[in-house]
């Protein structure tokens, strides 16, 4: 019985260690968003495809904003203990957000198709819009420590 305590002590630190390999492995996806955002503006500006190019670059500046979330996650984790499931509702309404900016891009000129795509992820943005309001509004349960 008195291993246990090492043994906790030790996947404690284990687990921290991993979230912060985690948060530094987001940090370098964020860097490579970047660059991947700075090249395509470049190539937008050469080929003068403005529209098309502006939608694009938007589209990773949303990558770079649900990053950006998850980071603060695992920078909020390491220093409280506490992770909130609020964080992937907002993950999910950004996602879709950026697929409905980056659309038309992917879709073309197919009136038929946009119509059908556009409803589809307006209605999941209303359905993922509610569940972060209701999750908003509930204040969250206190949390035990079972040890």
């Amino acid at each position: 019985m008195n291993q246990l305590p090492r043994i906790e002590r030790f996947l404690t630190l284990a687990n921290k260690l991993l979230h912060i390999f985690i948060a530094l492995a987001l940090l370098a996806a964020s860097v490579l968003v970047i660059a991947q955002f700075i090249v395509q503006a470049w190539q937008t500006v050469e080929a003068g495809s403005y529209a098309r190019g502006f939608l694009t670059a938007l589209g990773n500046l949303f990558v770079l904003w649900i990053l950006s979330s998850l980071i603060s996650a695992e920078v909020r984790w390491l220093k409280t203990g506490i992770f909130d499931v609020l964080v992937f509702i907002e993950v999910a309404l950004i996602t879709l957000l950026r697929q409905l900016v980056i659309l038309p891009v992917e879709l073309g000129h197919d009136l038929k198709n946009w119509a059908w795509a556009y409803g589809l992820i307006t209605f999941a943005i209303l359905a993922v819009g509610i569940v972060y309001f209701l999750m908003q509004r509930q204040p969250p349960p206190p949390v035990e420590d079972p040890l």
